[in-house]
């Protein structure tokens, strides 16, 4: 009986995680590969959808498809780092830091820089009263040439005001440094993180398979106070970013 497309999906996430293909490589092309499985070439196509949609392989076509490389792990300890002004790359934010640590080209892109009303839910989040002005920071974070996260970013008016959290440059060596540096000591970091469907502009800005899903992360960062002084919402490719919490206290 021929295989059916989600058994040869499987026989070739089996190859990829063993190491037979490696990321960047090249698989065989659709022709090759349903004369391998004595199955139709629709069959190869439905088992390489498969394998994209759950990130393992990027630009399938009839030439073959490509291995993708695995999600970037960005990981607590890499935002702990930020607020050391003395760290080796001290230049680099969170996000360009685990790149870099995992060989993958990175880049920022502010696509925004104002103050606004806070929305209720995030006015919620810091605690501040409703439609409190805020500083709202909008970015881009790129892997390579894929558009990996989408980050909102809501800071306070009075820890923001005369900062560079309110110009419209990068900021250097990401937000946590740019708090430390006015003076900000920062205490704790509380996240909740969740997967979901994408809506459809973020299906869209992200690239999406229709069967994608997003990781979106809220993290509501406080000063030695308690008082809540930077809301992040991030909304990450789930085949292209891992979050790991590394070296938690237990007691």
């Amino acid at each position: 009986m021929p295989m059916g497309y989600r058994e040869i999906a499987a026989a070739l996430r089996s190859a990829i995680e063993a190491g037979t293909h490696q990321p960047g490589d090249r698989l065989p092309t659709e022709q090759a590969l349903a004369a391998e499985y004595d199955v139709s070439r629709e069959t190869v196509r439905r088992a390489l959808a498969a394998l994209k949609t759950a990130g393992l392989v990027t630009t399938a076509t009839s030439q073959g498809t490509i291995v993708a490389r695995p999600p970037v792990r960005v990981t607590l300890t890499h935002y702990a780092g930020a607020v050391d002004p003395s760290r080796p790359g001290r230049e680099l934010g969170p996000w360009e830091t685990a790149c870099a640590e995992q060989g993958v080209p990175s880049r920022v892109e502010v696509t925004g820089v104002g103050r606004e009303p806070a929305p209720a839910d995030v006015a919620r989040r810091l605690e501040l009263p409703p439609d409190a002005e805020v500083v709202h920071r909008r970015r881009l974070m790129h892997a390579g040439d894929d558009l990996a996260q989408l980050q909102d970013s809501w800071i306070p008016v009075d820890v923001a005001a005369g900062t560079a959290l309110e110009h419209s440059a990068k900021v250097v060596g990401g937000l946590y440094a740019a708090l430390t540096a006015a003076g900000i000591e920062l205490a704790t970091a509380t996240e909740e993180v969740a997967g979901r469907g994408p809506t459809t502009d973020e299906q869209e800005q992200l690239d999406l398979p229709d069967a994608g899903m997003v990781l979106e992360t809220w993290r509501t960062t406080r000063d030695r106070a308690g008082r809540p002084v930077e809301l992040l919402r991030s909304v990450a490719d789930a085949r292209r970013v891992a979050r790991v919490y590394d070296r938690m206290p237990l007691g």
